[in-house]
């Protein structure tokens, strides 16, 4: 494998490929656990994932959902029929976004993350996803109605029986989303019953009709390979895929097996094909096992290697090699205890990472050069960095916390939390004057979500040198302040002592349906740039709701008035006796005059013809923001 020379402070070690697979350990810390407890733990693993937009959630389950033997299909879900994926649309031979959960029961439709969830998302044929409708699952036949065109459903009025390819997987999905959504951080909390017709109520059933049906169809290759891609993109799992056996731990009341395993590691934890490995693992057992076996091969449950694992300490473990292997191949591993009376298995699978086409990594100030457009423009870089945002069809990434150090990565499905580390391969562009790193290549999430602290500016430092990094802006004040954002693409306006920024708030972004501040604040995002604009480029709406020490409020009354407004020499304030200061800035933030106590009259004369901001503030620390326009 060529080498990799990495010289950033971000980037501690990388490899390369988009690695898709259960991590070792991912559900330690759920052995031993049974109903509620087990099902607690597994909400924490998997909750707090990376949420899209539900128009990006077409291109997630485009991907997760494809045709094995035609990428440009998709396999739709109870047809288990191959369709262009482009044709998305209503009625007859479209395809539709089919809900499995349905949103109706719960009223969840444009609430993310749970609306958007591609765990619960499939591409479904737009008829059949009409009559099933809201539909709670049970067996139906031989009563009801077979599907004329998903010929293996069947249906009544209140229940829908998918057939024998799908039932499993409808039975994963709702244990997942029942696991997933539990009333944290305010989301709704979605119970499985053990009977239908509930709706509207945030229940789904019929239980024990899914629990049979995740027994008698366990989980295929196709939903496999399903749960590993939703895994690169919203980085959490669907637990019941792996391990399917915990809907009977949890809603069965179920006992954990005689043997059971804890701790499972591989180190190194992202190994090359070349390295030496070792397996460990703590087996926990009322009864010495006779032998612990690994078993590895290049398929499913293989047997096609084996070794055993011996005692170290309280651990069991052994060293392998997979020189056997390519970069880019699939391994999997199954765990083997054998005790007189009782055996367990725990299993676990890892893509080896691929050699990358150009052994260095450019840091990304030579990217961005030191002039508004890069340097590189039209040429293939490789560059790694910390994710400081996660957008629909794009991150952001820095490398250190100096200027010039962040960049855009466009259109990409891959993604990582924010703090996760990545490697990116892909061609350099210039899009309406934001460096874009596009057309992807190799994408690999080396994870470890560790904090990415903003820089603090101001908003005369919005320039080039910050372009694409993670910045803060204190002591802000909204001209909007209190104002509902729209579901739009909306600029906002707000400034500080040292000028006037803008925000910038997507359509499909997080955060309509939130308020702006009414107060001062203190904003964190992005500096993005559109056609030589700055704007700031908000993640969530905790971006805008950091309140100053000074917890100053906006006067969202506006009990001040001015007059006259056009104005062209002097501009009256009323009423006087309440103001201490007033600032007046032109509309590119910058300040233009300030004022002391009282002043009830402004002479603007010197100014220039224009639109001005007017900022008023009275002996409470309270503002109001003012728009008049000089003649």
């Amino acid at each position: 494998m060529n080498t990799i020379k990495i010289g950033l402070s971000f980037a501690l070690f990388f490899l390369w490929h988009s690695v898709f697979s259960q991590p070792f350990g991912y559900y330690n810390g759920t052995e031993n656990l049974t109903g509620e407890e087990l099902k607690n733990a597994l909400h924490n693993i998997i909750s707090d994932h990376v949420d899209f937009s539900y128009n990006r959630v077409k291109d997630i389950i485009n991907y997760s959902d494809s045709d094995i033997g035609n990428p440009d299909n998709v396999i739709l879900f109870y047809m288990q029929e191959s369709r262009d994926s482009r044709r998305y649309g209503t009625g007859g031979d479209y395809i539709n976004r089919e809900h499995v959960w349905a949103r109706s029961h719960g009223n969840f439709s444009g609430i993310r993350p749970i609306d958007t969830d591609a765990h619960n998302i499939r591409p479904a044929d737009a008829t059949v996803n009409e009559d099933r409708s809201n539909k709670d699952f049970d067996n139906v036949q031989p009563d009801g109605f077979r599907h004329f065109k998903a010929t293996e459903c069947w249906y009544n009025q209140l229940a829908w029986e998918p057939g024998p390819a799908t039932k499993g997987q409808v039975a994963r999905i709702l244990f997942y989303m029942a696991t997933r959504y539990e009333d944290a951080n305010l989301e709704i909390d979605l119970e499985l019953a053990d009977k239908i017709n509930t709706f509207p109520l945030p229940e789904h059933g019929k239980l024990s009709t899914l629990m049979e049906w995740n027994t008698q169809y366990p989980p295929s290759d196709f939903e496999r390979r399903r749960n590993e891609r939703i895994y690169q993109i919203q980085q959490n799992r669907n637990p019941f895929i792996d391990n399917p056996e915990f809907a009977n731990l949890i809603w069965n009341n179920k006992t954990p097996e005689p043997i059971r395993f804890s701790d499972l590691k591989m180190t190194p934890e992202k190994p090359e094909t070349s390295d030496s490995v070792t397996i460990s693992l703590k087996v926990l057992s009322a009864v010495e096992p006779d032998s612990i076996v690994l078993y590895w091969g290049s398929i499913f449950d293989s047997e096609q290697y084996q070794t055993g694992l011996l005692p170290d300490a309280d651990m069991f473990s052994g060293q392998i090699t997979f020189r056997d292997f390519n970069p880019g191949q699939s391994i999997y591993f199954k765990v083997k205890a054998f005790a007189p009376n009782d055996t367990g298995t725990i299993r676990g699978n890892y893509t080896f990472p691929e050699s990358p086409e150009q052994d260095e990594i450019m840091e990304i100030t030579q990217v961005q050069g030191e002039s508004s457009e890069s340097p590189l423009i039209g040429n293939k870089v490789t560059i790694t960095g910390r994710v400081t945002a996660n957008f629909d069809n794009t991150i952001y990434i820095q490398d250190k916390s100096d200027i010039q150090s962040g960049i855009c990565i466009f259109n990409t499905l891959k993604t990582g939390k924010v703090g996760d580390s990545i490697v990116v391969s892909g061609k350099v562009t210039e899009y309406s004057t934001l460096t874009e790193i596009t057309d992807v290549e190799y994408f690999f999430n080396f994870g470890n979500n560790q904090n990415v602290e903003p820089l603090v500016i101001n908003t005369s430092q919005i320039n080039e040198d910050y372009e694409g990094m993670l910045v803060q802006i204190k002591n802000v004040l909204f001209e909007q302040a209190g104002s509902l954002i729209q579901e739009e693409n909306k600029t906002f306006t707000f400034f500080d002592d040292f000028g006037q920024a803008d925000l910038f708030v997507a359509w499909h972004s997080r955060l309509p349906g939130k308020n702006i501040p009414a107060e001062k604040t203190t904003v964190t995002g992005i500096v993005s740039q559109y056609n030589g604009n700055y704007q700031i480029l908000p993640r969530e709406i905790s971006d805008l709701h950091t309140p100053t020490a000074a917890s100053s409020h906006f006067n969202e009354n506006k009990l001040f008035t001015i007059f006259p407004n056009p104005v062209k020499n002097e501009l009256f304030i009323s009423p006087s006796g309440e103001i201490k200061s007033i600032s007046v800035f032109d509309l590119n933030g910058k300040l233009k005059m300030t004022r002391g106590e009282n002043p009830s009259v402004i002479d603007i004369s010197g100014l220039n013809e224009g639109i001005y901001i007017l900022r008023i503030e009275d002996f409470n620390q309270v503002y109001t923001v003012k728009k008049f326009v000089v003649r």
